[in-house]
């Protein structure tokens, strides 16, 4: 039980209270201030993640102080970290910070060891917080927020913070060091940033900000989900959630520009499928880093604190139901009767088309998305205008009034008006009987163009005229599939093979590659594939050797085995070290130059041993030096 511990000061670190303990108990030993703090003296000071506060808290219960759950969300750096986690993860760093665990352990299941982001390497500050902290509490003191990754400004003064000679990972990993035994003095040389540098790496951070002062009252779930939508609203996915990844990254790298990404260690390969900026948008099967989370959300035009705003949101290219009827002869026009669009892709543009079908009969499409509240009223293609519209029309018709003013009242086409007044009565429209005649004028050119191309096959008459083709495959498609050109025979020639005259051509190809391969001086693996690379008919062996019955036979007998092809090797070897020095041939050098593993078989092993004993004593002197003449 402690008799005084000091109280926290805003934004500052725990680390920092323990370090101003250590300062105003007048403790020399720093493991004295471990086992006073924490009951042992094993603890590790540690700036970001102090652990086993449920010890240091029951030293301190009698002063009446904050919950835990208060020191770590304010006065740790557990906010910043986990304000993207998942809840598992939240629970496990929490019980990791309260009771302890492995250190190193909570950088390592949280993702901050494998990040491309590193930590600063040392504690920082700002010169007029230093100042101002001096002047209302008489000390200065760490603050948290000006030790987050990448945070190069200070949010309350919007200067730039400075290094101090402090480590962030100290190696002394006992020791607690407060900012009044630093030296926070600014530098002389101050680096300078672009108007517009400046202004990106301040919003980054103030969102630093923001994210630990909100993440603790913030619940996201499925943040894939979120990111899928933001994503599909501000136009970088299609309606069914698909990146249109090459567009999105190309469009960040010029929002922030290299040298933005390259100052907080977030750069990237655009061409690369695997970029950190292309894995965060698809389903996240590991953790990213804050600063990554950041700079997507600052994209995309949102802030952390209203990201809550987007949880179960989905995606309507077309707004939500229901939607307006767009017949001008129903009761309900421009009233919002329909309950659900179809969604499909246009063909072209990949863009949605949305297809409205009202209880009148009436049925629209669009291509969207809607972008203005005005789209919803606009109709791009009317599929079918329905038995209210055609009863107007009837009306509208004994009722005296001419085409054109028909045409008026139902907001359409005088043709339209025209054809479907025509079917009414029963009669066909001039407009059918162009498309009579047209279809007989087609037909005829399409027989036309079979007979004076009697050999071509449906594709080749389609190259030939694809305008004629296309017309029949959409207007008139039985009719051209009874009228394909008729298939004729194909003509098949027996290429029978003399395989034993292909034996014996093969057998003398074989013979002369495998004398060949034999002499020469470095030996090669005398092998199948071998001989038949070497004849040029790697395929004919590989697939055929049993219809070459007497090349097969003599391929088995002259062919060597792995074990023959390495005692070819030793001897090759030995007799190569003997010629440049009698006393050269042992087993290491043999084996070097032979380049042979260092398990061998039996057989192998056995006739290494007897080859080095033959030239160690002597015994192959003379072959050697027949064979040198």
């Amino acid at each position: 039980m402690l008799s005084y511990f000091p109280n926290l000061y805003p934004d500052e670190l725990l680390y920092s209270g323990f370090a101003r303990y250590h300062d105003h108990s007048g403790n020399i030993s720093s493991k004295q201030t471990m086992k006073e703090l924490f009951g042992n003296m094993s603890s590790v000071a540690v700036v970001d993640f102090p652990n086993n506060l449920e010890s240091f808290y029951k030293n301190i219960a009698h002063f009446n102080p904050p919950s835990i759950a208060d020191l770590i969300t304010n006065h740790t750096m557990y906010n910043y970290y986990t304000a993207f986690q998942s809840d598992m993860m939240k629970s496990r760093a929490l019980n990791y910070i309260t009771n302890g665990g492995k250190p190193g352990a909570i950088h390592m299941f949280l993702g901050i060891a494998a990040s491309t982001i590193k930590n600063w390497h040392y504690l920082r500050f700002c010169s007029s917080c230093v100042q101002q902290d001096r002047e209302q509490y008489g000390e200065a003191y760490w603050h948290m927020s000006h030790q987050l990754p990448k945070v190069f400004y200070c949010h309350l003064h919007q200067e730039l913070l400075h290094d101090s000679t402090i480590e962030f990972r100290n190696p002394h990993k006992h020791e607690f060091i407060s900012a009044e035994k630093a030296e926070l003095s600014a530098p002389h040389l101050v680096t300078v940033f672009s108007p517009k540098l400046e202004q990106e790496l301040k919003k980054l951070s103030d969102e630093s900000i923001n994210l630990i002062h909100y993440a603790q009252d913030s619940r996201i779930k499925d943040l894939t989900q979120i990111y899928k939508y933001l994503m599909q609203v501000n136009g970088y996915a299609n309606h069914f959630g698909k990146v249109h990844q090459q567009y999105f990254t190309q469009q960040f790298k010029k929002f922030y520009g290299e040298e933005f990404l390259t100052l907080v260690d977030c750069n990237f390969d655009k061409h690369s499928d695997t970029s950190w900026l292309r894995n965060i948008v698809r389903k996240h099967r590991k953790a990213f880093h804050p600063v990554q989370h950041l700079l997507l959300l600052q994209f995309l035009n949102i802030s952390f604190e209203d990201l809550g705003k987007y949880v179960g949101k989905k995606y309507e290219p077309f707004g939500k139901a229901p939607y307006y009827c767009l017949n001008p002869a129903a009761d309900h026009y421009k009233k919002r009767v329909i309950s659900k669009v179809a969604i499909t892709t246009c063909t072209d543009t990949r863009k949605p088309v949305g297809t409205f079908s009202c209880d009148c009969g009436f049925v629209y499409s669009r291509r969207g998305p809607d972008v203005d509240k005005s789209d919803a009223l606009k109709v791009g293609r009317i599929k079918n205008f329905g038995s209210v519209w055609q009863a107007k029309l009837n009306q509208l018709t004994t009722s005296g009034l001419n085409y054109y003013r028909i045409a008026q009242v139902l907001e359409c086409d005088y043709a339209t008006v025209k054809k479907y007044m025509s079917m009414s009565k029963g009669k066909p429209s001039n407009h059918n009987e162009q498309l009579i005649d047209l279809r007989i004028q087609k037909e005829i050119e399409w027989i036309n163009l079979v007979e004076t191309s009697s050999d071509f096959t449906v594709t080749q008459l389609r190259e030939i005229n694809p305008a004629l083709y296309a017309w029949h495959y959409r207007n008139n498609r039985d009719w051209l599939k009874e009228n394909y050109p008729r298939m004729k025979e194909k003509v098949t020639t027996n290429n029978r093979v003399d395989w034993k005259k292909r034996d014996l051509e093969i057998l003398r190809l074989v013979k002369k590659a495998i004398q060949n391969l034999y002499v020469i001086e470095k030996p090669v693996y005398v092998n199948k594939s071998k001989v038949a690379k070497e004849i040029g008919q790697l395929s004919l062996l590989e697939k055929h050797l049993d219809k070459l019955s007497k090349t097969k036979a003599y391929l088995d007998k002259y062919l060597e085995t792995r074990e023959q092809f390495q005692i070819r090797r030793i001897k090759w070897a030995c007799r190569k070290l003997y010629r440049e020095d009698e006393n050269d041939v042992v087993a290491w050098k043999v084996r070097r130059l032979a380049g042979l593993r260092e398990k061998l078989s039996n057989v192998v092993e056995t006739s290494l041993e007897n080859e080095i004993r033959l030239y160690q004593q002597g015994e192959m002197q003379n072959e050697i030096k027949t064979m040198d003449f």
